[in-house]
């Protein structure tokens, strides 16, 4: 009776030393934070519908408060946001098999009157919508709208010297091409000037007569009194568009 008391007692004393003797466990390995994302690296690509990105102008300042649109290619699905103040958007795609396209519209406002842009994005062509995309736009001067200045003698006994008529824009502050810089062009007799970036303007012309430059007087459809330096801005035309309008005269 005692040899299988103490038996048993070996066996228990031998399987508590297979067991590591009661002893505790080594803790288990802390693993490893979570990485910071470095500076400068690029964004996680976006999820599934959705589509994000910024909008710029070329020397990458952002431009806030222009309206995106995501339009479904087949149904008439879509979505809309603006940007905020770093010109950065996001929109959230109906869940729908598809692809999608994306614009952008934003308000230009010069002397009260305002004008509709459109942008295309740098990538234009249509993203599945499961996938999601980046689509980013930039604004550039050269793809202001412009329109088109007429001009007009105020009186028959006006002789102007087309071939020497130099017309110079300074603008009433940024015009669409986010310029404040002045210029002057020739102004072609009967044909008006096209391709003026559309915006308000203080506007002087002059031409050459009797050998000597001659600064003229002007008017517009706004202010219909003569001075030598008018203030002028783009008008809206349903026939030719942004249209600005000048009368001038002799001194």
């Amino acid at each position: 009776m005692n040899t299988a008391r103490l038996l048993l007692l070996a066996l228990a004393v031998s399987t508590l030393s297979a067991c590591g003797g009661g002893e505790s466990s080594p803790p288990a390995p802390t693993p490893p934070s979570p990485t910071a994302p470095t500076p400068g690296q690029p964004p996680p690509t976006p999820g599934a519908y959705t589509v994000t990105g910024r909008i710029l102008t070329e020397d990458g300042e952002p431009l806030a408060g222009v309206e995106v649109t995501a339009s479904h290619t087949v149904t008439v699905s879509y979505g809309t946001a603006k940007t905020d103040a770093q010109g950065r958007y996001n929109i959230a795609l109906p869940q729908q098999l598809g692809s999608w396209d994306i614009s952008a519209s934003m308000t230009l406002t010069f002397g009260g009157e305002d004008f509709q842009v459109r942008l295309a994005p740098e990538i234009d062509t249509p993203f599945a919508g499961s996938q999601g995309a980046v689509r980013d736009f930039v604004y550039r001067a050269g793809d202001a709208p412009k329109g088109k200045v007429f001009a007009s003698i105020g009186n028959s006994d006006v002789e102007i010297d087309y071939s020497t008529l130099e017309v110079t824009f300074t603008p009433d502050g940024p015009n669409a091409a986010r310029s404040t810089e002045a210029f002057t062009v020739q102004y072609p007799f009967g044909f008006g000037l096209p391709d003026i970036p559309l915006g308000q303007y203080h506007v002087t012309a002059s031409h050459v007569r009797g050998g000597a430059r001659e600064q003229l007087l002007i008017a517009t459809r706004d202010n219909p009194s003569y001075v030598t330096r008018a203030l002028a801005r783009f008008l809206p035309d349903s026939h030719y568009g942004p249209t600005l309008e000048l009368f001038w005269k002799n001194p």
